[in-house]
Parts: structure tokens; C-alpha cells; sequence
């Protein structure tokens, strides 16, 4: 299996489906990815697309998970964050079942 490493990579494209959300990334090296996320209750990007990324994390609670229980509290997923290497701050948080990661030509 490949290694996958986000830092000093940058997010090219954001494209959601459904309950899919699939990240065009680019990483330190050039190498192109697809970031696949399945089962989509949410996500908020404040300039993402194009922006450089210093570390993708799992965050127990966000402001944008609160959001999504107070209109159904049944629903809960996995927060992933990623944020900015420049200012350190979240520019897009998914909330999701989970992801995969898969090499580009």
C-alpha cells in the first residue's frame, strides 16, 4: 500500500455527491489523489480549494457536528479537519463514516 501524507499538499478540487464527498489532492511530491468520503452528513470549506495543507485530524466535536445533531440527533459520524499550512486553522471539516484514499495517474 502507498503511503498518504496530506501535510505540504494542496486540496485542487472538492466534489460532492449524494452522501459522497471526493477531494482532488495534491501532495508534496506531485503525486495526484483522490480523498473519498462516504456516507456524507456535512461539510463547510472556508478556501479550501487551493489552499495548502499542513495536517488532516479526527476531532470528537465541531461546531459543524453540533449543527448537524441539533437537526437530527440521531445522526453521527467521524469529524475529519483538515487545516491550513499557512494560519493553522480549520478551512474544511467533513463529517462522515469514513474515507479512502486512492493513488492518481
Amino acid at each position: 500500500m502507498t503511503e498518504f501524507s496530506v501535510s505540504d499538499g494542496t486540496i485542487e478540487k472538492i466534489i460532492c455527491e449524494r452522501e459522497r464527498i471526493f477531494i482532488e489532492f495534491v501532495d508534496w511530491q506531485e503525486e495526484r489523489w483522490l480523498i473519498t468520503f462516504e456516507n456524507v452528513l456535512g461539510f463547510k470549506s472556508v478556501g479550501a480549494v487551493g489552499a495548502e495543507v499542513s495536517e488532516m485530524f479526527v476531532k470528537d466535536i465541531t461546531p459543524l457536528s453540533q449543527e448537524l445533531t441539533v437537526i437530527d440527533p440521531l445522526e453521527v459520524g467521524v469529524n475529519y479537519c483538515f487545516t491550513c499550512a499557512r494560519e493553522w486553522n480549520v478551512i474544511l471539516t467533513i463529517v462522515a463514516d469514513g474515507y479512502t484514499v486512492e493513488k492518481r495517474s
